[in-house]
């Protein structure tokens, strides 16, 4: 037997002309051999398992779906009573659209929460709206009736899931998606903004003052001289040109306020305020990003109240 001894490791001829690596490389190899070994005499994935998987992660997201009307459907009782507008829910027509939007937000969340891409979401949710869509139309034609609506926009909504998921069969027969909860935990500011949303209604929508634009407004610049973050001519100018354009909302909201054209100014002054929420979000400026993004949040929803009311009226 001979060994030969080198800086790079120790060899040593054994039996059969055969060599082991003092360096650990002939384990190494010895154990990729083996992988691969277990992998060519593992159980082929056959139709009827990728089938099974497809049917299987089909049923999971209509559980979900069930779920979001079951647990989203007593807010909206409690916000309609608050809002004085249980008259308008009870529309069969703006029944539907509640009850599509519970399941889309929940979907949106549980394939989220599950690693599915955002585009993977925006599919599942447009083949989700379709059914509903085509029904909603047929009903405001005369050509079917609140039932029909109902009963279908169910019905139909499934087979459509299911071509959406057929346009990208191996993201739900082949990958292992798993729960991202990190995800999850970092969307509190959406939690925040639910809760400050709760109280303004419980504290009456009707009331809100038209100023409110320009006291939202106001938070970006103030945040900014005091953490120092306006910086740069461009996002100075920025800044000046967007306190000035939701201080004019807010005067053209003061001078009809009373009338409904008042409602729907601050309505779209809260909207231009989200879209400001999501460019700074988005650009990581000025203020912090938990912060715009609560009042994303916050703007969109409470808008949509101003609205219900000012056509509950």
């Amino acid at each position: 037997m001979t060994q030969t001894t080198a800086h790079t490791g120790t060899t040593t001829a054994g039996p059969g002309g055969g060599h082991r690596h003092g360096d650990g490389t002939g384990d190494t190899a010895g154990r990729t051999a083996s992988r691969h070994e277990a992998h060519d005499h593992a159980a082929p994935v056959t139709r009827a398992r990728t089938v099974g998987r497809f049917l299987a992660h089909l049923a999971e997201m209509v559980v979900v779906m069930v779920l979001g009307m079951l647990l989203l459907g007593p807010a909206w009782d409690w916000a309609g009573a608050a809002l004085g507008v249980e008259a308008a829910l009870a529309r069969p027509d703006v029944g539907a659209v509640v009850m599509l939007l519970d399941m889309v937000a929940a979907m949106t969340v549980w394939m989220r929460l599950r690693r599915h891409s955002w585009r993977a979401i925006r599919e599942m949710n447009a083949a989700m709206a379709v059914p509903f869509a085509v029904l909603l139309a047929l009903f405001w034609a005369g050509a079917a009736t609140a039932g029909d609506v109902m009963l279908w926009g169910h019905v139909l909504m499934v087979p459509a899931m299911a071509a959406a998921m057929l346009l990208r069969p191996a993201e739900y027969t082949q990958h292992v998606h798993g729960f991202d909860l990190a995800w999850l935990r970092r969307r509190w500011p959406v939690l925040l903004g639910l809760a400050l949303l709760a109280g303004t209604i419980a504290g009456g929508v009707g009331a809100l003052p038209p100023w409110l634009i320009l006291a939202v407004a106001l938070v970006y610049p103030v945040v900014g001289l005091v953490r120092r973050s306006i910086r740069g001519r461009q996002m100075v100018l920025l800044q000046a040109a967007g306190l000035a354009v939701f201080a004019g909302v807010a005067v053209l909201a003061t001078v009809l306020a009373g009338q409904d054209t008042g409602a729907y100014v601050v309505a779209a002054g809260l909207v231009g305020h989200a879209v400001w929420d999501a460019f700074h979000h988005r650009a990581g400026a000025v203020v912090w990003r938990w912060y715009a993004e609560t009042c994303v949040v916050f703007d969109l929803l409470l808008a949509a109240a101003v609205v219900a009311v000012a056509l509950a009226a």
